[in-house]
């Protein structure tokens, strides 16, 4: 940058997320103004060459300039501004703050001053865009939106559906946005199955198995947030390079590596399970690019997926010596259950993971199975204290550390034990009653040279906590793919 000029630091973001991406049921739609709203941010420096990125990510991103003097820094601001608006103002609202670029190491305070401009900025816009132009027909509302005024048309299996332009090219967008990230991420690979990969667009098709079974038509969506990000910024992050290399290392060294890992995984010819009949890869990303991610996978790959995201995460490179880590909320259902609704318990289920680690955050997950009910008419915490008394809410919190070994000990009881046996332990347990006797009748039932294998894996998940006979149940045909199911 130019000595003689004035160095100035510029934070946008985009704001009102829940009016402006998530407001809608369409899987596409939603994947589509989040994907919108990431490109516009890690590209806006193309439109606009006297921005120079400093850090980029979901729907923030915070740049350098310089200018000569105030009319240039209105001019390039201006620029800003109509960039913004053309590419995402019939949906998204952006707020963006400007101040100078301070000493080298006294970039913490301005990147606080920028954040509370955008803040401020954002209590004084309306939740969503209105539109420009009344809609062709006003008294017709969009059928996916259900708020704004329907002006255009979608194309669907089932036919036409009228929907606003908002709607409408967040729609356009959501495919073709989401299979550059993973053909990106993929780039560099030489599996012969990537020349003609293709990914499933809804979630009827992500949750069909070809084969049935326990986990057939069921979705696992995972939301995943890093542990104290915000602290770990706010008391190591200093000069910009800092924040720089804050988000180098969360979104290359983890997410990006994660994800391209799982991807590689699901394409391998063994892994039929991550795939359609058709050869379809069957993942979506509904949030990617900041401290938060959310997937959607078929419930028979939740495991695998959690597993190796925790793996890349616990391996990746410390920020100044600070582990970085993270807890999911998971969430198990028909796929046909409102993805907003199920958005929301997933939400709440990691912060139920984050509060059980305050004071030493590690990798882990929290678990609400549903695939046997569509809806929970309290928040997640009361629920699941209620609908499972006595076990609590940190009876389906699972540390990375122990997954290997509950797996394998889930599956050892699953392969050997009597279900309908499960069934009666929870039925007891719920009633506050001893389980012993059900469980010594159950081993009896199971030949003698299974049972050691079997009583020894009961033990090593119970023995300090019987209440984890719930997660047991829970966790019953999701620690593998098969569709084996013992006899009730």
């Amino acid at each position: 940058m130019n000595s003689q000029s004035q160095e100035w630091s510029l934070r946008i973001e985009a704001v009102n997320l829940d009016h402006s991406v998530y407001d809608t049921h369409d899987i596409s739609t939603i994947r589509g103004g989040s994907f919108m709203l990431l490109e516009v941010v890690n590209k806006l420096h193309e439109k606009i060459p006297a921005l120079q990125p400093e850090v980029t990510g979901a729907s923030v991103g915070l740049f350098l300039f310089s200018c000569r003097d105030e009319n240039e820094k209105e001019k390039i601001l201006g620029d800003v501004e109509t960039e913004l608006e053309k590419q995402t103002g019939q949906f998204a609202t952006f707020v963006y703050a400007c101040q100078p670029l301070p000493e080298k190491d006294e970039f913490a305070e301005t990147e606080q001053r920028l954040t509370a401009e955008c803040h401020w900025q954002q209590y004084q816009t309306l939740s969503f865009v209105l539109p420009e132009s009344p809609a062709k027909n006003k008294w017709v509302e969009c059928e996916m939106n259900g708020v704004r005024p329907a002006d255009d048309t979608i194309d669907r299996s089932n036919g036409a559906v009228v929907v606003s332009g908002a709607v409408k090219e967040r729609f356009d967008k959501g495919r073709e946005l989401r299979d550059e990230l993973y053909r990106k991420l993929l780039g560099e690979t030489e599996l012969p199955e990537m020349k003609n990969i293709q990914f499933t667009s809804d979630l009827e098709s992500l949750a069909s198995k070809t084969d049935g079974g326990a986990t057939n038509e069921k979705i696992a969506l995972i939301h995943l947030d890093g542990n104290k990000f915000g602290t770990i910024r706010a008391k190591k992050c200093y000069k910009i390079e800092d924040f720089k290399e804050f988000n180098n290392v969360v979104q290359k060294g983890i997410q990006e590596s994660a994800l391209k890992r799982l991807l590689t995984f699901a394409l391998q010819p063994e892994r039929v399970g991550f795939r359609t009949k058709n050869n379809e890869v069957r993942l979506e990303t509904l949030m990617w690019g900041g401290d938060e991610i959310e997937l959607i996978v078929p419930a028979s790959q939740l495991w695998d997926t959690l597993k190796i995201f925790f793996e890349v995460a616990s391996s990746s490179k410390p920020f100044k010596e600070n582990p970085l880590t993270y807890s999911a909320g998971v969430v198990v259902c028909r796929h046909s259950v409102p993805i907003l609704q199920i958005r929301r318990y997933a939400e709440q289920l990691c912060s139920i993971a984050k509060a059980a680690s305050d004071g030493a955050p590690s990798n882990q997950f929290a678990l609400l199975n549903m695939a046997s009910f569509d809806a929970i008419y309290k928040n997640v915490g009361t629920f699941l204290n209620a609908y499972h008394h006595p076990a609590t809410t940190k009876d389906f919190i699972v540390p990375f550390s122990s997954m290997s070994e509950l797996r394998q000990n889930i599956r050892t009881i699953r392969k050997n034990f009597p279900k309908n046996k499960l069934y009666e332990i929870v039925a007891e347990l719920k009633a506050e009653k001893d389980i012993e006797k059900i469980v010594d009748r159950a081993l009896k039932m199971i030949s003698n040279p299974l049972k050691e294998s079997t009583q020894k894996a009961i033990h090593a998940t119970t023995a300090s906590n019987p209440n984890k006979w719930f997660l047991i149940s829970d966790l019953w045909s999701l620690v593998d793919d098969t569709t084996h199911e013992p006899a009730i």
